[in-house]
């Protein structure tokens, strides 16, 4: 026989209620797909993302009650403490934050410059200190917090011709994170970080030619995925049921890694 579950027992392991989140590069793909599951386990969210991407933002803020779109230039230091002391103004506080803003980038390393590699960096991972540098005094007003931080299958094992710039930010990006889970454990913070495989995004489009085994769509359980796949690893990290887990690096890339 079946059991129903209790609602009150999946609130407890999953609700947001009363908490505060914000999602960086929240108006497309993983980010969107991460404020749309926070709001509707009851956190109030924060979508931001760059100037150009501010009524997309402001659209999906729209549908969602207490949710709000803001712009934001994430490899800017002024522009970032600009954000957290409006939070730290409107809100009080902060207790989740998911680093989602990525610069997708696949070129050549023999063909990019020196400022083309400088700017992957900044977006993928200088926007990723600027962010838990503001984000951490304000957890630590709220008693405690959660970093996400969502980087590539491709940070552990090279999957696409041409993803070097790429793979070396988000790799860094995940040995940030570890680095964030020791120093903020004390403070009740944890940091995870989330390594997405072949998630098919506003931009990331499934036709565009590319080469390498991430291509190779029978090495993945379902084919190619999608934000969706991706938001549930938010929601446990992000909630009580992951109150636990601290430090760690899950692949949700529908078992390409293990192929």
């Amino acid at each position: 026989m079946s059991r129903v579950p209790d609602p009150a027992t999946l609130a407890a392991m999953f609700g947001l209620a009363g908490r505060v989140a914000l999602v960086t590069g929240g108006a497309v793909g993983m980010g969107r797909a991460s404020a749309v599951a926070l709001a509707a386990a009851g956190a109030t969210v924060i979508l931001a993302d760059e100037e150009a991407r501010l009524p997309r933002a402001r659209e999906i803020a729209a549908g969602i009650e207490g949710a709000e779109a803001v712009a934001v230039d994430m490899t800017s230091e002024a522009s970032v403490a600009a954000l957290f002391a409006d939070i730290g103004d409107r809100h009080g506080r902060l207790d989740i934050l998911v680093n989602a803003v990525v610069l997708n980038h696949n070129r050549p390393t023999l063909e990019i410059d020196a400022a083309e590699w400088d700017h992957v960096q900044a977006v993928n991972l200088r926007s990723a200190f600027l962010a838990t540098k503001g984000a951490v005094p304000l957890m630590r007003r709220a008693g405690g917090g959660r970093i996400v931080n969502m980087t590539t299958i491709g940070s552990r094992h090279p999957v696409l011709h041409g993803n070097g710039a790429y793979s070396a930010s988000r790799a860094g990006l995940n040995q940030f994170t570890l680095n964030c889970a020791l120093d903020f454990a004390a403070d009740g913070i944890t940091a995870n970080a989330i390594l997405p495989g072949a998630i098919i995004t506003e931009t990331v489009a499934a036709d565009v030619p590319r080469s390498g085994p991430g291509t190779d769509r029978a090495r993945m359980l379902h084919g190619y995925g999608a934000p969706e796949d991706v938001a549930g690893a938010v929601l446990l990290l992000a909630g009580p049921a992951g109150r636990y887990v601290n430090g760690q690096m899950i692949a949700v890339d529908g078992g390409f890694l293990l192929s």
